[in-house]
């Protein structure tokens, strides 16, 4: 799919997911649709706010049968057809609804009455339009619930955050700061995978994500906060294709991290405040002593909360853990995938670097996809199909190379044709007569 789709299907992906990562009775799925539709959303290329329940359970459903693919945009069946509510019908009722919360559908037929350029609509059509917007008295002025949760079984939702962490050596000499990337379960209070990094950003999260999934399986919802780095185009994809909901924290309301604070300051305090201070360690240095410390003390302690080790919370649920498939290969599902214009030397500029694509492919649009903690490798497709592998370019090397000489062309057999010649003579006949 191209660009437009693909960012129309992650996000149809985001709201249906609570939909179909579990399997759910009728009532439970209807409920959760309706208060997936009771919100407003920023939906890509449109102007609506909002969807309906239908919309939402037709989406669903057509995950369920066609997989991510099936969430791209399809023409719709009805393209001609007039519609109960026009968009600048439908666009003035939620204003005027919004504007004043307590107007009635009565109030609001009345209205619309008076503004008859923008058509007319039934009672019925109003109440179903506002309900599913959003939109009635109730849904407006329902104060934003704050409720202690907790998932219920492992895996269900997992957690991650950055913390800044001690100095370290940097290769070459001198030092340099560590970030440490940790992903917690909720239910369990496990870690899937925590590390020190040299830098803080994309690479290093979803480094961290792949190797807790390798380790750990495949989480129901990723809950992370608003930065940049959980916003990502890439992280999207590669959580629609493994089955995984991004869902983040509402802006101003860091209340719905607390586990993952409190980890930070169990390894704060445990960790971090127990390091011998005469010493500077190596990155790999750091991590070896804090998997020790995870694997000795963290898992294997009782927390007050659930009673038990996080190691045996975590086992309890072990028959519900998913598994990627065993022909799935989970380093390429976390490939990033960039496009790039091939240059007129068949090179393209990838992270600072050239690449060498086939000759074919000069001029040309291409994806590239590659491990961005290992650009040994870089795949090359057009419009999907797999184009083989970039070769790194070694300008030093390349200037050593002898230059390619063109094969001489074959001479043509002279075919007497001039031109010149040929007006000449046709001016000759004319003299004479």
């Amino acid at each position: 799919m191209d660009a437009k789709a693909e960012k129309i299907a992650l996000f149809r992906y985001g709201l249906i997911a609570p939909l179909v990562l579990e399997t759910l009775p009728r009532g439970e799925l209807t409920r959760r649709a309706e208060e997936i539709a009771a919100r407003s959303y920023d939906i890509p290329y449109s102007q609506r706010s909002s969807l309906s329940v239908d919309t939402l359970l037709d989406w669903a459903l057509r995950y369920r049968r066609g997989g991510f693919a099936a969430l791209a945009p399809q023409p719709r069946r009805d393209r001609g057809q007039s519609r109960a509510l026009t968009p600048q019908l439908a666009e003035l009722i939620e204003r005027l609804k919004r504007e004043n919360p307590h107007r009635t559908g009565t109030t609001l037929l009345r209205e619309l009455a008076l503004v008859s350029t923008v058509g007319s609509v039934s009672p019925s059509t109003l109440y179903r339009f506002l309900k599913q917007r959003g939109l009635t008295e109730r849904q407006l002025l329902a104060p934003p619930a704050r409720k202690k949760f907790e998932a219920e079984f492992s895996n269900q939702i997992w957690q991650s955050d950055m913390l800044f962490g001690p100095y370290v050596q940097r290769p070459g000499g001198g030092r340099m700061q560590a970030f440490l990337y940790a992903i917690l379960d909720d239910a369990s209070r496990l870690i899937p995978h925590a590390q020190f990094y040299a830098q803080q950003g994309l690479d290093a999260f979803l480094d961290c994500l792949r190797q807790a999934v390798a380790a750990r399986g495949i989480p129901v919802r990723l809950y992370v906060d608003n930065a940049k780095v959980y916003r990502s185009t890439q992280l999207a994809r590669i959580a629609a294709s493994i089955g995984i909901l991004v869902t983040h924290t509402p802006p101003y309301q860091p209340q719905g991290r607390g586990k993952i604070e409190r980890y930070f300051r169990s390894v704060r305090e445990q960790f971090l405040a127990n390091l011998d201070p005469q010493r500077t360690l190596s990155l790999p240095e750091l991590n070896e002593r804090f998997w020790a410390w995870i694997e000795q003390v963290y898992h294997v302690s009782e927390h007050s909360g659930s009673g038990t080790t996080p190691l045996l919370r975590w086992q309890r649920d072990i028959e519900r853990i998913r598994q990627l498939s065993p022909s799935s290969d989970l380093r390429r599902l976390f490939f990033y995938r960039l496009a790039r214009v091939v240059r007129r030397d068949s090179t393209f500029l990838l992270r600072g670097h050239f690449y060498e694509a086939p000759p074919h492919l000069a001029g040309e649009m291409i994806e590239v996809r590659f491990d961005p903690l290992d650009l040994s490798q870089v795949e090359i497709y057009v419009q999907g199909q797999a184009q083989g592998l970039a070769r790194f370019v070694d300008a030093v090397v390349n200037a050593q190379l002898p230059s390619a000489k063109r094969a001489p062309s074959p001479t043509p057999e002279p075919t007497g044709i001039n031109f010149v010649e040929l007006l000449q003579q046709k001016k000759e006949p004319d003299e004479k007569e």
